[in-house]
């Protein structure tokens, strides 16, 4: 069994409208979600074995500051193939690079990864910034026809309410 953790970047800075879309780094409300994201995946999912991350500038800063928060500091690889990618590449580059890990967390973006989600479980989702889906996959290995089963999905917006 492996457990696959899609998260979509956290809230990003539109302020500047001459800069790049990959370029655009997180705003003050997306660097306040992702401690209250990595302290949820601490407390009641684990922290994952790896975290892989989209090249683009806000989910690199999302990726970082999880790693930073989570007490055993998964190791942390980025992929410039995740940028906007669909299902077919998202699932290309867990299966090239998840080795042997047993929870994977997957930092990227919508459309594709509410589109990912939905291929892999037949749940259609949405996916908010900073949200986190786990999707339990029952198979040894990352890589083939992955099918799975959407087990739980948190927002930054359900953790506040909470109280996290």
């Amino acid at each position: 069994m492996k457990r696959l953790l899609v998260m979509r970047h956290a809230k990003s800075d539109w302020s500047s409208p001459d800069r790049e879309d990959f370029d655009r780094p997180l705003n003050k409300r997306g660097r306040k979600d992702v401690p209250r994201v990595a302290g949820f995946l601490e407390a009641c999912a684990g922290p994952p074995d790896l975290v892989l991350a989209s090249a683009a500038v806000r989910a690199q800063e999302t990726a970082a500051r999880l790693v930073e928060e989570l007490e055993e500091g998964p190791q942390l690889v980025l992929d410039g193939r995740l940028y906007m990618s669909g299902p077919e590449t998202l699932s290309e580059v867990l299966a090239a690079t998840a080795g042997k890990a047993g929870t994977v967390l997957v930092i990227a973006h919508n459309p594709g990864m509410e589109q990912w989600i939905a291929r892999l479980t037949g749940a259609r989702v949405r996916l908010p910034t900073a949200a986190v889906a786990c999707v339990d996959l029952d198979t040894p290995r990352w890589e083939g026809p992955l099918e799975g089963e959407l087990q739980w999905l948190v927002t930054p917006r359900l953790l506040r309410s909470l109280g996290w």
